[in-house]
């Protein structure tokens, strides 16, 4: 069974901004970690955190149009 073409080209409607769930625990290992609450090692946990969470972020896609100019 095929689906319809419409559907597979369909824009996702849904905009979020980077700050979600793992941005904002990123966030609070990192106070952990600058306050000297938490052992440094977790530094390597903040940084996955944030790039997880800044990755997780559904963004428009910009439309590209490719002129060849000679």
């Amino acid at each position: 069974m095929k689906l319809p073409d419409n559907v597979l080209n369909k824009e996702s409607t849904h905009k979020t901004n980077s700050l979600n769930t793992m941005t904002l625990t990123g966030l609070s290992l990192m106070w952990g970690v600058m306050l000297q609450l938490i052992n440094p090692w977790w530094s390597i946990g903040v940084v996955l955190c944030l790039l997880a969470g800044y990755g997780n972020e559904i963004s428009e896609r910009k439309k590209t149009t490719s002129t060849l100019s000679l």
